[in-house]
């Protein structure tokens, strides 16, 4: 009887509820969406013309399955049908019920037809009932789990564990033995009581490796039936289908016609009504019905696409009572139904596959979805701004795409997928596009085995989401500021010139802090850069190169070593490679660029948040054509510690073929034994090595060292030149050497050693240009410089300065001072973004002489100070620096020696100690760990050797090294770190990463913590790096060639109740926003813990749900394994088990408890 739909409501949310709405607004029918307290932002319930709340007392599931509460809303708005969709309450039985007792049409099958099928095991002998051959199974739902296991042993593992009601994979568990039987059925009750409301289970023999075919059935109340051919849902995980084919690529076409037959023998023996599909497993020539679904599926889409068929129309128009083959429906007769091509479904969801598709939920920040011809659509809830809950199922999207051919759908697919856009949560997108690529998909020849079969399946990179990253990045330091940058508004910078040379092509991106400077004309190059001569002749001609040269020769540190003595080390690779190029054509006289090496490692990646593996790499791109220094501390590599041999030799040849030139290797305390082994290593490169003396003392100044004199600095020369270095450098690290001393130094150095010799000091006295002349007198053949707009103070002496007080000697400097004034300007403008980490030296400090301390450090350790509190006693720290000195027994302070001075100062000046006091009470006193190192021998031997009163204080029981540290230490497990890494890092893991965590580990780990959150900011701009944005302040930034993204900043809302703020941004034009923490609000609400990762006692929520159990209380003792906390998150639950044994310690959440991923759940003890 017909019966015309006026208004219909949608029973369900999401995806499958607009998908109905589109199809009523299409017959004229107006409807009617329900929604969840949760679900208050879905989309569905803004494409329906009206919507109310359902289950306001209830879950976020009971709502949607509160029967009484939707007859009623539905009775009150004169609702004439419901459609349920899938899942929630589309195979409920009482629900089908309840619709046709208040005469309101149920869109899908009889209340008989649910009673056969909703219940799988009724479905099985309505199946046998009508002659289709079944997997063997129980005879109905079991009682306990002793039926479970009685079916197990007697048919044999493995066997499938399943709900009665319900589908889609829930409740579902494979058992392949007796240890896990137990599990898989509590699991399997509690996941199909939460997801259906129906808690019994049966069990059935596991088919291993068939394909599931499910055949797509439509029947009307005038008896017609008919199929509209195949869906191939082989590939899952799970259970749950991830993409589907429609018709299957490979089934053969008796095997088709032999499924659609069976499928209609069985729906017309029961007069099927509606829609629904027959599923099957097939293995070689057999099939095996498995279930009927009375309903409509997720991947009805790809079926709709191959027939032209709308399936969703059709049901409504079938309750309506309609015959499906008249005018009104247009379902054409079986014998004319066609396939009409090819059809992929891929389900785009909120899952990691890398983290075992845990679900994930919280808010789509930016969305970009694909099209074209062949793509269809259905969202659920996907778009910018979107909070995804983890209440529900995890589906975000299905695309689907149509083709003639399998292979041009599968080229749509992928194509799609690479336009899919999904940041600020984790997605299955890259997954799909590894499952659509595989030749296996054109072929057909896969089964329901296919995600296990192929593990490279799981071998992508996680989407580098850039640009949503860095607008994280840039958000907080908006908000919260920098680290040790001042308060207060970003300042306004002046455009930055940067020079160039006529003929060389520099580009400027637009919206960025730079402008083109002057252009400079250098005549063409005539001679070969040393950099040549040791890439073509090698180390020993460089070396012949320097001596013949009659001027002095210049090593430039205003890559490395200046700007760490005046700006503590924060200059950044960007504003490097700005000048680089400039660099290149006109320093090529220079004999060196010192740019790599002391102190840059950790404060690369633990401050500036870059790699200085990138640096070297980048800079040797863009200077080609001028050797690379660096500085190596002998043992202790780029570190502050004694590495393992083979960690130093890697690093050694590691750094030699990425791009360094010249070792300059020392030892902090001039120790020859420590320096023996790296200069053997750098030797062996090939490359250029420079053994280094480090001054202390005054050795024109007889008083002052019975150890550092003139003699003691000329034998140790020769020792080291007769280790086969190819230049020996001076290395003044506090800039204590005296002009006179210098000179002094310098000629008799000059009389005894063959190899070049190359002095480095630092300006701190404001001695230093004289100090460089007259060691220049003395026959100095290479000195170090710096760029005068960061030389000075506490760094080298300016090159152009030392150019114009040599002029009219016998020996003057090669350089370009016009090139240099040039590269000033773009340097003076880039040391204002630096403003904050500047030293406190701004003028000559004579007090040197007296304390001895090296440039860099000045300003280090009075922030260290001050971080202790002692700022106002600095005057006694300093005092005390040269106290402990003595105390030391006069020792060389380059680092790291020069820290575990500094750090007895401190330690003394806190605890009120002096030269004796520290000593009587040294036994009970717990010294910083530097201290215990040095007087251990971990970082060597002084050249006066140890006080023993205060080593055996500081060392207590513990006996010293009097040999070198290596020789004591095993060879780093270079493969343990590649698994470490490994677990944060996706992608190849080379030398370098490796050499990065053996040197830092914990300051690599932080890095690559940093960069999996916010990813790669090196390619922001200082003043955006260090001060964030303004608001309406916009910044162009080039990820690559090709490739620009363009950031706005557009306003920054106001505290929450959390202590979150919002920020606002245009993303290439498109709107984004991210969240915030404030660190500066009153937070008033409270916030979750979040465990920490790097601690083996916490157990944290991996991913996002509600705690659905706790199986521990505090004081179990627990094995490594046991269940502890079991949590749901969109209907899939996951037990989170003890990473080791231990005693529960704390529990730090309830059952029901809404938890994030990362929170902290449990404390071991």
């Amino acid at each position: 009887m017909y019966k015309k739909i006026e208004k219909l409501l949608v029973a369900n949310r999401g995806e499958i509820a607009i998908r109905i709405f589109r199809a009523c607004k299409e017959v004229g029918i107006s409807t009617v969406a329900i929604y969840s307290k949760e679900d208050m932002g879905g989309l569905h319930r803004q494409r329906a013309d009206e919507s109310y709340l359902v289950g306001k007392d209830l879950g976020p599931i009971e709502a949607y399955l509160d029967i009484e509460g939707i007859i009623k809303l539905a009775k009150e708005k004169n609702v004439d049908a419901i459609h349920p969709g899938y899942g929630f309450l589309s195979e409920n039985i009482e629900f089908a019920k309840r619709c046709r007792e208040e005469g309101i049409i149920f869109v899908g099958p009889e209340s008989r037809h649910l009673e056969m099928f909703g219940n799988k095991t009724r479905a099985r002998e309505t199946a046998i009932a009508a002659g289709l051959p079944v997997i063997p199974g129980t005879d109905g739902a079991i009682k306990d789990l002793s039926e479970a296991k009685s079916f197990a042993e007697s048919h044999g593992y493995p066997v499938m564990i399943k709900a009665v009601s319900g589908g889609g994979g829930k409740g579902m568990r494979i058992v392949n033995n007796g240890d896990e039987i137990a599990d898989a059925y509590q699991r399997a009750k509690s996941e199909a009581k939460t997801s259906f409301g129906d808690d019994r289970i049966y069990v059935e023999k596991y088919v291993a490796n068939p394909k599931h075919i499910e055949v797509q059935i439509l029947g009307d109340m005038h008896g017609n039936v008919i199929h509209l051919f195949e869906r191939d849902c082989s590939i899952q995980r799970r259970h749950q289908k991830v993409v589907e084919v429609a018709p299957s690529f490979n089934l053969s076409e008796s095997m088709r016609q032999r499924l659609a037959d069976a499928s209609i023998q069985l729906m017309e023996n029961v007069s099927y009504l509606n829609a629904g599909t027959v599923e099957f497993l097939v293995a070689g020539d057999d099939f095996y019905f498995i279930e009927v679904n009375p309903r409509i599926q997720v991947e009805h889409t790809i079926t709709e696409l191959v027939t032209g068929i709308d399936i969703v129309k059709t049901q409504i128009k079938i309750a309506e009572g309609l015959e499906m083959f008249s005018d009104e429906v247009g379902v054409p007769k079986q014998e004319d139904i066609r396939l009409l091509g090819y059809a992929i479904q891929g389900r785009v969801t909120s899952e990691d596959p890398l983290n075992d598709f845990a679900p994930d939920s919280g808010r789509i920040i930016g969305y970009q979805s694909p099209g074209g011809t062949g793509v269809r659509l259905d969202g659920g809830g996907a778009f910018t701004g979107a909070e995804i809950t983890p209440y529900y199922d995890s589906l975000l999207v299905k695309i689907s795409t149509f083709a003639l051919q399998p292979r041009w759908a599968i080229e749509k697919m992928e194509r799609a997928l690479t336009e899919m856009k999904i940041n600020g949560m984790k997605s299955n997108i890259k997954f799909l596009q590894n499952i659509v690529s595989h030749p296996r998909l054109v072929e057909g020849d896969y089964d329901t085995s296919f995600i296990t079969e192929y593990p490279e399946l799981f071998e992508f990179v996680p989407s580098r989401d850039r640009g949503n990253k860095l607008l994280k990045y840039i958000a907080n330091i908006s908000v919260n500021g920098f680290p040790g940058v001042s308060d207060g508004p970003k300042p306004i910078f002046e455009k930055r010139e940067i020079p160039r040379i006529k003929g060389y092509h520099q580009t400027i991106a637009l919206q960025s802090g730079d402008t083109m400077g002057q252009t400079l004309e250098i005549p063409a190059h005539t001679k070969p850069s040393f950099k040549h001569i040791l890439d073509k002749q090698g180390p020993k001609a460089v070396a012949d190169a320097v001596l013949k040269e009659k001027n002095v020769l210049l090593t430039d540190t205003t890559l490395r070593d200046a700007h760490q003595s005046v700006l503590t080390t924060r200059m950044r690779t960007n504003d490097m490679l700005k000048i680089a190029p400039f660099m290149n054509e006109t320093m090529r006289d220079y004999f060196s660029l010192e740019m790599w090496g002391g102190a840059t490692f950790d404060v690369a990646y633990n401050f500036l948040k870059e790699s200085p593996w990138d640096r070297l790499e980048k800079l040797r791109l863009a200077i080609p054509d001028i050797p690379f220094q660096m500085l190596l501390r002998a043992s202790n590599a780029v570190g502050y510690q004694n590495y393992p041999d083979n960690v130093v030799k890697q690093f050694i040849a590691t750094s030699a073929r990425e791009g360094i030139d010249v070792f300059r290797i020392f030892d902090s305390l001039n120790w020859l034994e420590s320096m023996k082994l790296p200069i053997e290593l750098a030797l062996e490169t090939g490359k250029f090595v420079e053994g280094t003396i480090c001054y202390t003392g005054d050795i024109s100044n007889p008083k002052r060292s019975e150890v550092y004199t003139l003699d003691y600095y000329v034998e140790l020369a020769k020792q080291i030149e007769s280790l086969g270095v190819h230049s020996l450098a001076i290395k003044d690290m506090s800039g204590v050497l005296k002009p006179e001393a210098a000179y002094q130094l310098i000629s008799a150095l000059k009389s005894e050693i063959k190899v070049p010799l190359h002095l480095h000091t630092h300006d701190t006295s404001s001695n230093g240009l004289l100090t460089y002349s007259r060691a220049i007198d003395a026959g100095v053949d290479i000195v170090d410089t710096a760029n005068q707009a960061l030389a000075g103070q506490n760094s080298q002496p300016s090159d152009n300065s030392l150019y114009y007080g040599r002029q009219g000697t016998q020996r003057e400097v090669l350089l370009n001072p016009v090139a240099n004034d040039l590269s000033a300007d773009y340097w003076k403008e880039t040391r204002k973004y630096y403003k904050s980490f500047e030293t406190d030296l701004t003028s000559a400090w004579t007090q040197v002489y007296e304390y001895e301390m090296p440039g860099g450090q000045y300003s280090n350790l009075r922030m260290q100070a001050k971080s202790m509190g002692l700022g106002e006693r600095y005057h006694e720290v300093l005092a005390m620096y040269r106290r402990v000195n003595f105390l030391f027994g006069d020792i060389v302070k380059v680092t790291p020696s020069s820290k575990v001075v500094g750090d007895m100062a401190l330690f003394m000046v806190q605890n009120d100690l002096d030269e004796e006091s520290v000593i009587e009470k040294g036994m009970t006193l717990d010294f910083p760990q530097s201290v215990v190192s040095f007087f251990k021998g971990e970082i060597g031997q002084p050249a006066g050797g140890m006080n023993k009163a205060l080593q055996k204080a500081v060392l207590k029981d513990e006996v010293a090294y009097t040999d070198r540290p290596g020789k004591h230490m095993a060879d780093y497990n270079f493969d343990e770190a590649r698994e470490i890494i490994s677990q944060r890092i996706h992608g190849e893991i080379d030398e370098k990463l490796l050499l990065s965590y053996a040197l830092y580990p914990k300051v690599f780990k932080d890095f690559l913590d940093f960069v999996a959150e916010t990813g790669l900011v090196d390619m922001l701009d200082s003043p955006t790096f260090f001060y964030g944005m303004r608001p309406h302040e916009t910044l162009a930034i080039d990820l690559e060639p090709g490739k620009t993204m363009l950031i706005e900043l557009t306003s920054i809302g106001s505290v929450k109740e959390n202590g979150t703020r919002t920020v606002f941004f245009n993303l290439n034009g498109m709107s984004h926003f991210v969240v915030v923490q404030d660190l500066n609000a009153k937070v008033t609400v409270a916030t979750k813990q979040k465990a920490d990762l790097q601690n083996p006692q916490h157990v944290a929520a991996q991913m996002p749900g509600t705690v659905f159990a706790i199986e521990v209380k505090v004081g179990d003792q627990v094995k490594q394994n046991d269940v502890l906390i079991i949590t749901e998150a969109m209907k899939m639950e996951t037990a989170i088990r003890a990473p080791k044994d231990g005693i529960i310690k704390a529990i730090h959440c309830s059952t029901q408890e809404i938890v994030a991923g990362g929170d902290l759940l449990v404390e071991l003890d």
